[in-house]
């Protein structure tokens, strides 16, 4: 191969490989790689050819190291990544229940506002049930910080906002699901569309309050460092419960293993300022 004719190969295998590169990094990848390949030209230029096909693999490299940091920097614990993910499901089932002419049509009809009015007060009679099956309201008052007005507005709209997400999509899913099925057993499919918003709405609406009771009051911050205290016998003159804490220092919430005369409920200690400087890290 002419030098010529090797230098114009070696550059478009670099444009092909620069967009691969994170963009932060973009810059000095190819001016490394170019002081490279120029070194190599100038002495050996099958060794910069055999050399310029490490390009495509190392901008790939890059970019998969990029994608796995950033995944490690996601904050997970945090309210503002469970409503991102919600809703990240919301748009997906909206995505699938549009994109088919049937289903989109029945939506935009009267048939989408009537059967959703229906599925949301099948899911307000549901409530009653999943917070019993949750255990959400077995909790001792908050103290401190977490009972302030501000805390207190923000868990409601929190929850409120969690509820909203998992019963428009647990309604997107059921019409995904069993609408459908009409072409084969007619009206049967609104009624198994009813059952499952029963169902849905138990399993739905469950998770948002189990997940509610398991998070910070103060910060909404999931909880986590579960630790077992006490012996499984102890029960009515000592403690049996499972601990856990706020990794940023706002408190600790016990909770039994059973109901006692002792312990009947799950229990937050609120922990005063002094203790976070021991917690975040």
């Amino acid at each position: 191969m002419k030098p010529h004719q090797q230098m114009r190969l070696l550059h478009r295998t670099m444009r092909l490989a620069a967009p691969l590169v994170p963009i932060s990094r973009r810059e000095s990848w190819r001016n490394e790689w170019l002081a490279e390949l120029s070194y190599f030209l100038a002495d050996s230029p099958d060794e910069a050819q055999q050399l310029a096909e490490g390009l495509v693999a190392d901008a790939l490299a890059l970019r998969w190291i990029s994608i796995v940091n950033h995944c490690r920097a996601i904050d997970r614990r945090s309210p503002a990544n469970c409503l991102r993910t919600l809703f990240s499901v919301f748009a997906l089932l909206s995505g699938v229940v549009m994109s088919q002419p049937t289903l989109r049509h029945l939506i935009l009809s009267r048939w989408g506002p009537m059967t959703f009015t229906v599925f949301l007060t099948l899911a307000v009679f549901t409530v009653p049930s999943t917070v019993v099956i949750s255990r959400f309201i077995e909790c001792d008052a908050y103290e401190g910080d977490a009972a302030s007005n501000r805390r207190r507005i923000a868990r409601w709209a929190f929850l409120g906002l969690k509820l909203l997400f998992v019963v428009l999509s647990s309604y997107l899913l059921a019409v995904a699901l069993f609408r459908p099925l009409y072409q084969w057993v007619g009206l049967l499919a609104n009624f198994l569309l009813m059952v499952s918003a029963v169902l849905f709405n138990v399993i739905a609406m469950g998770w948002a309050f189990r997940d509610q009771r398991g998070r910070c009051p103060t910060c909404m911050r999931l909880l986590h460092s579960p630790a077992h205290m006490g012996q499984p016998s102890w029960g009515l003159l000592a403690s049996n419960l499972t601990e856990e804490m706020c990794d940023q220092g706002h408190g600790l919430l016990h909770q039994p293993q059973w109901q006692t005369s002792w312990f009947n409920n799950a229990h937050w200690l609120q922990l005063d300022r002094t203790w976070r400087g021991l917690f975040r890290p």
